[in-house]
């Protein structure tokens, strides 16, 4: 009777415990929203134009809106700012469209047109010469989306993949640990014409075949891939899910932040702010809502 009490308890222990992806999920939404409130209370003191990373994070999580006081300045100041790089206007539109302002007509002026027409590398200003420059031109045309010339962009990309399926920040640069970092952010922009372009198709599935060979050693490319994989769709959930267990290595609980590069270096703003809209991106995933840079959400919603 004893040994039948005892199977009996151990049955009912097993049945009530929780399932590891029941327990990631309660340590990844306790990480998610810690780095939040660490963004929030670190850029709504003093807002200023470079906190644009925080900004989408923030709205993409549903944490602010454009008519709060804090935001308000920062959207001020945007009136004022002045850029050389194309990825700061590409930044700047995708913070504005998290918070469903139009980013090719805020206020008169477009940010839009400082990238939307594809200019070959080689007769590019020197800032404007890596690759990021065509990654996030196509993210932030997608982002709403926006006039632009597209078909470019995505050919440039896929022109630009290595052989391996890597990206390179610099074509004419030799291979790097920051190429795993750039080739997931490749797999973000092309993301959206995955399941409908044959040729975006491949190089995405090349992509993944090389960066699951990588071994993730930093919170930032961890991130990327994240925000890679959940563009992709439910299909890549389960994937998603690993990769946001180890984003958590790098989780400091005592601050909110994330420390970079190893997980008992300090808390580094630039990394919490890449964990916490990766962490967003899966929360937006698993609940069914459209992915981190498909703003489509916000302006339906008639908040523009």
């Amino acid at each position: 009777m004893r040994k039948l009490t005892a199977l009996f308890l151990a049955f009912v222990m097993f049945m009530v415990m929780p399932t590891s992806t029941q327990a990631s999920q309660s340590d990844w939404e306790t990480a998610m929203h810690s780095a939040l409130d660490y963004l929030y209370s670190a850029v709504s003191q003093n807002p200023q134009v470079g906190n644009e990373w925080a900004i989408l994070a923030l709205a993409r999580a549903e944490r602010i809106a454009a008519d709060e006081a804090w935001v308000t300045r920062w959207l001020n100041q945007l009136g004022r700012a002045q850029f050389r790089r194309k990825t700061d206007y590409q930044r700047v539109s995708l913070a504005l469209s998290s918070l469903g302002q139009d980013a090719s007509n805020f206020r008169g002026r477009d940010f839009t047109k400082a990238f939307s027409t594809h200019v070959p590398t080689a007769q590019r200003h020197a800032m404007n010469q890596t690759i990021n420059a065509d990654i996030y031109a196509l993210i932030a045309l997608d982002s709403r989306p926006y006039s632009g010339d597209r078909e470019y962009f995505i050919q440039s990309l896929l022109d630009a993949q290595r052989s391996n399926g890597a990206w390179g920040l610099t074509p004419n640069l030799p291979a790097s640990a920051l190429d795993l970092d750039i080739t997931a952010m490749a797999v973000q922009a092309l993301a959206p014409y995955y399941y409908s372009n044959p040729d975006v198709t491949l190089a995405i599935d090349t992509a993944l075949e090389w960066l699951r060979k990588q071994a993730f050693n930093d919170p930032e490319g961890t991130a990327q891939m994240i925000v890679a994989l959940t563009a992709l769709g439910p299909v890549f959930a389960d994937e998603a899910l690993r990769y946001v267990n180890r984003l958590l290595l790098w989780f400091d609980p005592s601050s909110g932040g994330f420390r970079r590069p190893t997980t008992t270096s300090p808390v580094n703003f630039m990394a919490t702010e890449q964990a916490a809209y990766a962490l967003v991106a899966y929360w937006r995933l698993v609940n069914n809502m459209t992915s981190l840079y498909d703003m489509t959400d916000v302006f339906n919603a008639g908040t523009n």
